[in-house]
């Protein structure tokens, strides 16, 4: 009994150091399945609404470094109600635009005065937001930009299983080391009582107790 909780105290210590090695979300895949995590979107503010100036028959842009699989959403204003062109695109495409060339856009809305916009960048890197202003005179855009990323929150359990995992394992192990410990068990003296007298001339000892005289040196007992 106390070998199976000594291999089984080692084990869960050997499992919370590694627990403690990979961290908790190692343990994301199980608290899934078992309901143990919690999930909420939460907002980042990339650019807070700025004024943008578009010089007529010109463009202005902005860059941000963007994350793959983070939703990026976004709004602009042109003010007075005018318009201008919007594109968004990666860095590759947007030094093929700016030349003129062929380029490939993740958004592109050839006139607006509003617009809402929700997209996923597919790769890490520089994305650029583009307002073209190809009328007379000049623009302005306000604009705003925010992430939102889904966030999983593992419960308190399963945060701290690997310090729970590695004290039980400790406790366990500490408690099956002590009980192995046997007591020895204690020297019982026996006493083997002898009956009889002994000569108080030769010391003999003589095992007859009503004997009269000494086995040893026949002398009497009186």
């Amino acid at each position: 009994m106390h070998r199976t909780a000594l291999v089984i105290g080692v084990l869960l210590i050997f499992t919370g150091l590694l627990l403690l090695n990979q961290g908790s979300q190692f343990l994301v895949p199980i608290a899934e399945n078992t309901g143990l995590t919690s999930h909420y979107a939460r907002a980042t503010v990339i650019l807070p609404p700025t004024l943008f100036s578009v010089p007529s028959s010109n463009y202005t842009f902005t860059m941000v470094n963007l994350n793959p699989s983070v939703q990026v959403t976004g709004s602009l204003q042109v003010s007075n109600e005018r318009q201008v062109a919007f594109y968004v695109m990666n860095e590759g495409n947007f030094s093929l635009w700016r030349q003129g060339r062929p380029s490939a856009v993740l958004i592109a809305q050839p006139v607006v005065i509003s617009y809402n916009f929700t997209f996923t960048p597919s790769t890490a890197g520089h994305y650029f937001f583009i307002f073209d202003n190809q009328d007379n005179g000049p623009r302005t855009v306000i604009f705003n930009l925010n992430t939102i990323e889904n966030v999983t929150v593992l419960s308190q359990f399963v945060q701290y299983a690997d310090l729970e995992v590695l004290l039980i394992g400790i406790v366990l192990t500490f408690l099956s080391l002590k009980g192995g410990k046997k007591e020895r068990p204690k020297t019982q003296k026996i006493v083997q009582e002898t009956t009889g007298w002994k000569c108080k001339f030769c010391g003999a000892l003589n095992t007859d107790p009503n004997g009269q005289f000494c086995t040893s040196c026949e002398r009497s007992r009186a």
